[in-house]
């Protein structure tokens, strides 16, 4: 991964260069849109993002909370992507996107320090952070740029220190990491995202003094984001001062995931995804030989369901839910299990009794039933109940937090083509394609999609608006 963050900044670089090859101007607004939309499709075909559905809406809620009430005017419109990796890192790039890795999951302890951490990525988004580092690094001698071009072309590793340059060296002194001034002018508009969002500033401080005291080791216990982020003790108390500043300790922890047993649930679930599940079988047996507790069980199962250990799976969790409170979305893990293992029906039993109301006003709660009829929707979908599943898709299409989500378009993309919607399904693909990064084929299933559309269906309209984004960089 370490190599993949070198490549994909010094890729930023070459693009850049070949805009400015004269100029010395900032990075234009277009530019940025185009070199984000590049960096995607370099990520996409290099890392795995999370599929969760649940986590990736919770992610976006934040963002969308962080971004509409935090952010005054901003030129791009944000998108927030999940990575599934093990390791603590987040990072931006120009033109609106921003990347975490599912292992900051594993050191949060409040919804507010995630928010924290995703404003201030905003934050340098906002502030063109990235964009002027470009600039710095085309200011180099030509020797440099020459040794990071070849770099790039040669891929690394000991060719690339053939060339006089060692990708660590440079990622990490030239590349990667943000100036003094950088992080400040982040943390101050970070702090003023957050607390214009509702967000109390001390939960970016609490997770800064957590990471504080492990940037002397930030090669060693493998956190990127120390090694981009600096975190000298001179930062750590101006971040105290801008908390006093901008908010008393008496802010909400937890806006999105207000109940602490749902907050405490979507980490486990991050954790058990981003790490090899046959440790973690290990690991929480052993943990269960000491101490009998429910979420030990609970983290079992969702590891074993990793491994397809499914049966023993349903045993570790019905087991935990004995000893768990009551809460709808526990019972939406054990129907997910049944759904991975292949027993649709008795997934279908366990989502129908479920006792949820639609109408709730609580956020968390607004995601819990939009996995409730996701779940729902694919469950009938497998046991050929197609139109049902077309329809309860068809009305969690317009849901905010989900347009950034690819792989909700993907198996909506599916199910049309199952039902002979030939260009509904072309468009969901392309969407699918699009998210991910891999623009020429989502530009293929888009002009498919107009050739199984007619000018009258209002798709026709949106489809034409997505060709024509995709083809403004070409």
């Amino acid at each position: 991964m370490r190599k993949l963050y070198f490549k994909i900044f010094s890729y930023l670089f070459v693009v850049f260069f070949s805009f400015h090859q004269l100029s010395y101007a900032l990075l234009t607004l277009p530019e940025e849109e185009k070199i984000g939309k590049q960096v995607l499709q370099e990520l996409s075909s290099k890392v795995e993002f999370i599929q969760d559905v649940e986590l990736v809406a919770y992610i976006n809620s934040i963002g969308k909370l962080l971004t509409e009430k935090g952010v005054d005017f901003s030129p791009f419109k944000f998108r927030f992507y999940l990575i599934k990796d093990d390791t603590f890192n987040a990072f931006s790039v120009p033109g609106g996107y921003i990347f975490l890795n599912s292992g900051i999951f594993e050191s949060i302890e409040t919804e507010e320090e995630l928010a924290g951490i995703m404003a201030h990525e905003i934050a340098h988004n906002l502030c063109r952070h990235v964009a002027k580092r470009l600039e710095s690094i085309k200011r180099m001698q030509v020797a440099i740029t020459a040794a990071t071009l070849a770099a790039i072309l040669l891929g690394g590793g000991k060719a690339a220190e053939a060339v006089g340059i060692t990708s660590s060296a440079f990622a990490e002194t030239k590349l990667l990491a943000y100036s003094r001034a950088d992080e400040e002018e982040a943390d101050r508009t970070g702090f003023q995202i957050l607390t214009k969002a509702g967000y109390s500033p001390w939960g970016m401080v609490r997770i800064m003094e957590k990471l504080s005291k492990k940037s002397k080791f930030a090669v060693e216990l493998n956190y990127k984001y120390l090694l981009t982020h600096p975190l000298p003790q001179e930062r750590l108390t101006y971040l105290i001062s801008l908390a006093r500043k901008y908010g008393s300790n008496k802010g909400s922890s937890s806006i999105i995931s207000s109940d602490s047993y749902y907050f405490k649930r979507l980490t486990i679930k991050a954790t058990v995804i981003s790490k090899d599940p046959a440790d973690l079988v290990l690991k929480y047996k052993e943990e269960l030989k000491i101490k009998d507790d429910p979420w030990i069980k609970y983290s079992l199962a969702l590891a074993l369901s990793q491994q397809r250990f499914f049966k023993e799976a349903i045993s570790e969790m019905k087991k935990a839910l004995k000893e768990l409170p009551p809460k709808p979305y526990f019972l939406l893990d054990l129907a997910e299990i049944y759904l991975n293992s292949g027993d649709y029906q008795r997934a279908l039993t366990v989502i129908e009794g479920i006792k949820f109301s639609e109408g709730s006003k609580k956020l968390f709660e607004k995601i819990v039933y939009l996995k409730i009829q996701y779940l729902k929707a694919k469950a009938l979908a497998e046991t050929s109940r197609l139109f049902q599943a077309y329809e309860i898709f068809n009305s969690l299409k317009g849901n905010n937090i989900l347009e950034n989500d690819p792989y909700f378009y993907f198996y909506f993309g599916r199910i049309c083509s199952r039902i002979n919607k030939d260009g509904e399904a072309h468009f969901y693909f392309g969407k699918y394609y699009e998210l991910k990064g891999d623009y020429k084929t989502a530009y293929f299933h888009y002009k498919k999609a107009l050739s199984f559309l007619s000018k009258e269906d209002k798709m026709y309209n949106e489809v034409e608006k997505s060709i024509k984004y995709l083809k403004k960089d070409k």
